[in-house]
């Protein structure tokens, strides 16, 4: 079988090493890949072992990517896929991201409720648009489902009504500005039935709570 013959490996910068092939193309690796495929000078390397090498640096690039991503901030495994991908294509991407799922360091199950709670109480998002967010950063439908309805009704109405008092305090007495906060709530994710139930409740804590149905008639 025909390859070409390592004519020259040394050190080239740090843990980087040089492979002069056929003493023209050269290839730079790590020394744990020249130490793991027991690499020599004179050795003769197929086409197939030489991609076999340059993928496994490659592999060790994404490797070493994937834990620095997560050292940033806490992450599913579908982010972190999406992230790799980018860089190192979809096969590379997937056995970089099984490794740190391995390792412990990336698990979907503990961080979904993490998201949730974060989403629902810093952003102060209803559940419409914090189930989209969970699903666009790569959690599984049927977890972020499950995460979702395990959130009490009463807790998502207390976070509406503390947003409703902070921000729109002032905007759910007169007719018009009261549509206008619905709209905005709403396209925080909150849904109608909530959105009412939650400003008919601070309404009745400051005694005006008149008119609010007429908005629902329309």
């Amino acid at each position: 079988m025909s390859g070409q013959v390592v004519t020259e490996l040394c050190g080239y910068k740090g843990d980087t090493w040089e492979i002069e092939l056929d003493g023209e193309r050269k290839v730079y690796v790590n020394v744990s890949v020249v130490e793991e495929f027991g690499l020599r000078k004179g050795q003769t390397l197929t086409a197939a072992a030489l991609e076999q090498i340059t993928d496994a640096d490659v592999l060790r690039k994404a490797k070493k990517r994937a834990l620095y991503l997560i050292g940033g901030r806490e992450m599913c495994r579908g982010e972190l896929l999406k992230k790799l991908t980018k860089t190192y294509g979809a096969e590379i991407a997937e056995e970089a991201a099984d490794y740190v799922c391995e390792l412990g360091y990336v698990n979907d199950g503990e961080y979904a409720p993490k998201l949730a709670e974060y989403l629902i109480k810093h952003k102060r998002w209803g559940v419409r648009r914090v189930r989209y967010e969970m699903i666009m950063r790569g959690l599984d439908r049927e977890l972020v489902e499950n995460t979702l309805a395990d959130v009490p009704e009463e807790e998502l109405d207390e976070e509406l009504i503390t947003l409703i008092e902070r921000r729109y305090i002032n905007k759910i007495a007169d007719y018009d500005d009261r549509r206008r906060t619905i709209a905005a709530l709403a396209r925080r994710g909150y849904g109608f039935d909530e959105i009412k139930r939650c400003i008919e409740t601070v309404l009745e804590s400051i005694d005006d709570g008149d008119d609010y149905d007429e908005i629902n008639e329309e």
